[in-house]
């Protein structure tokens, strides 16, 4: 189980970069949506650049519950589960933060700088992870 958890969190990682970047595809589709100076997009075709961000958003969010429930079924301990909480809690916020940028612009900046704290602490969940599993083998050979 320890390895499912381990590959979990690494596909976790990689749906957050992609997620990164299919932000920087939807703000430089509706730019290229803009044909001359002073032009202006629709909803629509925001929703066109943005749409599959929002949705692999909401993805993200499912996916960070499912490993915090791996996390449990593995048994990795407390300290690796609040780990889990304040990574689910941070998804849940963005996916907030999204809601209020719409209405607020000016807190939207709070979005973008959410996604670096959750790539931050799932980096860490992730290395540390994978530098254990290296770990445990050696230190079975080495016993008596």
């Amino acid at each position: 189980m320890r390895a499912v958890y381990r590959i979990w969190a690494t596909l976790l990682l990689i749906l957050v970069i992609v997620q990164v970047g299919l932000a920087g595809y939807g703000a430089f589709y509706a730019a290229n949506k803009l044909d001359d100076e002073g032009s202006s997009i629709d909803e629509e075709v925001f929703s066109d650049g943005f749409g599959i961000h929002i949705g692999v958003g909401y993805l993200a969010v499912l996916a960070g519950l499912i490993f915090l429930v791996i996390g449990v079924v593995a048994g990795v301990g407390k300290w690796r589960l609040g780990r889990h909480g304040v990574l689910f809690a941070l998804l849940v916020l963005q996916v907030i933060l999204a809601w209020i940028g719409y209405g607020a612009p000016a807190l939207g900046f709070l979005h973008p700088v959410n996604a670096l704290l959750i790539f931050g602490l799932l980096g860490w969940i992730v290395s540390n992870e994978w530098r254990l599993s290296r770990a445990a083998p050696a230190s079975v050979a080495a016993s008596p």
